[in-house]
């Protein structure tokens, strides 16, 4: 008597599974590991540029954590850790025009791409301006990390 026989001799076991219990504290981590969705951080980018153009402290505050970090690469004096630090950055620049370039979001960050327009006080970056002509146009990177719908590091 002929028997057949499989081609391939694994066999496919369920294993019995447990029944789980699911606490708070797991669908805040599950939350947590899902990240801040691009449209919050799109919507939080908004915020912040729109405080910045209107040199709205209290508005680019409230877009940052606590203990936020932020680099400025090339700012004499960078990074900087605390509120009052990072105010005296925005002391030295008036954004004028911002037109965005590209955005790309990953897992609780973003890359932004603008064309920056804007006018500088004082020395800023190390260059030193006309003391009639302090106007600046440059492209810049934005890489901001994100806790929740605030930016925790940019």
């Amino acid at each position: 008597r002929a028997t057949h026989r499989p081609l391939c001799r694994q066999r496919h076991h369920r294993m019995p599974q447990k029944r789980r219990t699911i606490r708070i504290t797991d669908i805040e981590t599950s939350v947590r590991a899902a990240g801040t969705p691009p449209e919050v951080m799109d919507a939080v980018m908004a915020r912040y540029f729109k405080a910045e153009a209107a040199h709205d402290r209290a508005g680019i505050l409230a877009a940052l954590t606590e203990n936020a970090e932020h680099e400025p690469v090339g700012f004499p004096g960078a990074p900087f850790h605390s509120h009052d630090e990072l105010m005296g950055f925005y002391e030295e620049l008036e954004q004028l025009a911002i037109a965005p370039v590209r955005r790309l979001h990953g897992h609780n960050f973003l890359v932004d791409e603008v064309q920056y327009g804007g006018r500088a006080y004082n020395d800023f970056m190390g260059f030193e301006f006309d003391p009639e002509v302090k106007s600046v146009d440059f492209r810049l990177l934005h890489v901001c990390e994100f806790e929740g719908d605030r930016i925790s590091r940019e």
